[in-house]
């Protein structure tokens, strides 16, 4: 009898963990490099997962119910593999964008799924009108349109915006009210799309440079670029494009005073534009009304201060060494603060309902070099990089850095083999995905205090807190992973087992 209570004892414990996710679906792909997989997901459930290998499109189709609907292996063009920038969803289709160079000439090469039925469709490729002197900067797809941005040497913007399958709408707009800065294009060089499937951890919001879209305006917000004539004044700068008009509009946050390098970073939620600003003896976030820019609440520390707005414990992810498992706890509120300044300072916001808003707080670190050698003189540009989001991939462009190391294997670098990749695995070299220091926060989202919740309640960590514990149980961390909403409060989670070559969906609840 006494073992009888103490199983049930122990499932009662179990409980609450078996609920926090379930399996959506499973599908075995021959996919040889996860890298290479997409995936893009509507409002009823459907999901779409795109990947190309051997000469072929691959595509599957898995309904609201995690069936699998339908899958092809379609002979594309002569085996070029197209190079996905970004994926969007109509009426009855998922469509992939794809860009094409040949000479001097450009293309715009998108194709089609069904929704329901899972039938292809091959769109008609579409010419860029793009001139000599302009240079691709990236491209990026919301719930309306396909962007793809351009810069020119008089340092203006320039974008094409899809009108139809056929067209394209360009427009140049002068950017001539920004300051200079002393890299050229710097502001773009780490440009990313703010998808509301972004992953909300700190790798995806230390970026200093966010592109957000509200219907015909989009709005790019850089963080730490100094003020005009003020070299140690840094700030916060929004520039407002709107598309039917051709105008811009260049506003800046109040300035910072900052020694080195900018220790601060924002995001946009809804009209809020909360900053965060990270030194080793004072934390300060503030809220900003983004129609007005008018602060509208403030949170300030000292480093002997506890954060109070904190819902989770500080972690610290990815500082591996001997000895340690690469995720601790940081309780000591001396060092919480001198750990949150250690890195790119990152936020992100979230919100799951109508009641509370969802902060992710902390810094990011990249990986640093154990043995540096080479001529920090000598500069190569590293790799594009394609951000995952759920309805597809982003390139955000290489940067000129050192060149320790150059590759020799064109098979690691499938688009351009003279590229420097600074996470290749050498002896040496940076690997691995950084250090992440972070909590999370969650506030009311009409008053922005800091929401009440029981200190013995299960479901006070969030969506983003349970998928993480349960990335902690997989024995191999993912190649690949994808987040998409579902429903009002349901996240699902995608992730590539490369052992036994099977793309798992798993549905994740707040509460």
């Amino acid at each position: 009898m006494r073992y009888i209570f103490l199983v049930l004892l122990l499932l009662g414990f179990a409980a609450p963990e078996v609920r926090a996710q379930q399996e959506f679906a499973s599908l075995e792909l021959p996919l040889r490099r996860a890298e290479d997989l997409v995936s893009v997901a509507d409002g009823d459930g459907n999901v779409c997962l795109y990947f190309f290998q051997g000469g072929k499109l691959h595509f599957s189709l898995v309904d609201a119910k995690g069936q699998t609907v339908a899958t092809q292996e379609i002979p594309y063009r002569n085996s070029q593999q197209p190079q996905v920038l970004g994926t969007r969803v109509t009426d009855t289709e998922f469509v992939f964008y794809s860009r094409h160079v040949n000479g001097n000439k450009e293309f715009v090469r998108p194709f089609a799924m069904n929704r329901y039925s899972g039938a292809f469709r091959s769109l008609p490729d579409v010419p860029v009108r793009r001139d000599r002197n302009e240079t691709f900067v990236g491209a990026f797809a919301d719930a309306s349109h396909f962007y793809m941005i351009y810069t020119d040497r008089k340092d203006n913007l320039i974008l094409h915006r899809e009108l139809d399958e056929s067209y394209y709408e360009k427009k140049t707009f002068q950017l001539a009210d920004l300051p200079r800065t002393r890299t050229r294009n710097e502001r773009q060089n780490e440009l990313i799309f703010v998808h509301p499937d972004l992953e909300r951890t700190v790798f995806a919001g230390q970026h200093r440079s966010k592109i957000y879209t509200r219907g015909d305006k989009l709005y790019l917000v850089f963080d730490g670029f100094s003020l005009r004539g003020k070299k140690n004044e840094l700030t916060t700068e929004i520039l407002t494009i709107d598309w039917p008009s051709g105008q811009t509009e260049y506003r800046t946050l109040p300035s910072l005073s900052v020694k080195n390098e900018a220790n601060f970073n924002s995001f946009l939620h809804d009209n809020t534009l909360f900053r965060v600003q990270l030194e080793k003896d004072e934390f300060t976030l503030t809220a900003y009304d983004f129609s007005s820019l008018q602060p509208i609440k403030e949170y300030r520390y000292t480093a002997d201060q506890d954060i109070d707005i904190k819902a989770t414990p500080v972690h610290q992810r990815g500082a591996g060494a001997l000895f340690s498992s690469g995720n601790s706890v940081i309780e000591k509120t001396s060092k919480v603060m001198r750990s949150l300044s250690t890195g790119k300072p990152a936020i992100t916001v979230d919100a799951f309902n109508d009641s509370t808003l969802q902060l992710t707080i902390g810094s990011y670190q990249p990986p640093s070099r154990r043995n540096p050698n080479g001529d920090p003189t000598r500069l190569v540009r590293t790799p594009d990089r394609y951000i995952q989001t759920s309805r597809g991939l982003y390139l955000m462009p290489g940067r000129w850095v050192p060149a320790y190391s150059l590759p020799y294997s064109y098979s690691m670098f499938p688009y351009n083999r003279y590229y420097y990749d600074p996470f290749y695995s050498r002896s040496g070299e940076a690997v691995g995905p950084g250090t992440s220091t972070y909590f999370r926060a969650v506030l009311d989202s009409q008053t922005l205090d800091k929401a009440m919740v029981a200190s013995d309640d299960s479901t006070a960590a969030t969506v983003q807190d349970k998928i993480e514990a349960y990335e902690e149980e997989l024995k191999q961390t993912p190649e690949y992973k994808t987040l998409y909403r579902y429903g009002n409060n349901k996240l699902h989670y995608g992730y590539f087992d490369k052992r036994s070559k099977t793309f798992k969906i798993l549905e994740f609840t707040q509460n």
